[in-house]
């Protein structure tokens, strides 16, 4: 059975955006269609949301000054992208510079059908996305996690730094805790932050991403999109989302940001 996905539709024409907004509403596996008359307002809600494909008039390449596209494969590398072909002279001329996963097809239900199985089959195995340029938000099935405790929240976001790596006990007192001495006191706020986010993660259904053993805990990163992971996986790509923020309410962000910053114009060659 298909999991609930979310869709993107991006036309500039009125009717025909409504027309297919309606089509892909009611196929099943569908759990909500945002439609988009232009590409800003689009890339906007991707930021934000785990879109599962992005359905494109192909004429819209033609006037796209965001590249949005690409800018859309630079948040989820497995994006399917589907264009659609209204009129016989629109062509992709060149499909291979719009990286894996991209599709031209007619307006017609079964292809488009098709496609939702396909991406079904890619982000099955994703159960969560984490966006750490910029402010850190955390989503779990496409729902945005609320963290009453915001020393759990700043742990995660630790955790996912080390990109799997292990966070001992010591280093996390040190990120979250500066001001407070090494003693059993902050070991017990730490102890604390770890149970609340075992808790919240849990309770979100996607409590095996965060492990802990003595002394350390670490994150499963097989499970979860991101878009630092995402960023350094590219290679001699011009549209990178980074734009110089990275965990900006964190301090010990900076480290980090530091190398970004260093490996950043290499990426846009």
């Amino acid at each position: 059975m298909l999991k609930a996905m979310k869709a993107i539709v991006v036309c500039d024409d009125g009717i025909f955006r409504r027309f297919l907004g309606s089509l892909l509403a009611n196929l099943k596996g569908i759990e909500s269609v945002r439609e988009f008359g232009s590409p800003a307002p689009a890339l906007e809600y991707a930021r934000n949301n785990l879109a599962a494909f992005a359905v494109l008039d192909i004429g819209i390449l033609e006037t796209d000054q965001f590249n949005l596209d690409r800018e859309l494969k630079e948040l989820f590398p497995n994006l399917i992208v589907i264009y659609i072909n209204r009129t016989p002279h629109h062509k992709l001329e060149d499909m291979g510079n719009h990286g894996d996963y991209c599709f031209m097809i007619s307006f017609n239900q079964a292809e488009i059908l098709d496609m939702v199985h396909i991406v079904n089959n890619m982000m099955g195995n994703k159960k969560a996305r984490a966006v750490m340029f910029g402010r850190f938000q955390f989503f779990v099935r496409e729902r945005l996690v609320y963290f009453a405790n915001a020393k759990s929240k700043e742990l995660l976001a630790l955790c996912l730094d080390h990109r799997g790596g292990e966070v001992s006990m010591e280093e996390a007192v040190d990120k979250l805790w500066p001001d407070r001495v090494y003693d059993d006191k902050v070991k017990k706020l730490y102890r604390k932050a770890v149970t609340s986010l075992q808790t919240v993660l849990r309770e979100a259904g996607a409590g095996e991403i965060f492990m802990t053993k003595r002394g350390v805990c670490y994150v499963n990163i097989d499970e979860i999109e991101c878009d630092y992971y995402n960023f350094l996986e590219s290679k001699n790509r011009k549209n990178c989302l980074f734009d110089g923020m990275y965990l900006f309410d964190y301090e010990w962000g900076e480290e980090t940001l530091a190398l970004l910053e260093r490996i950043a114009p290499d990426m846009r060659v």
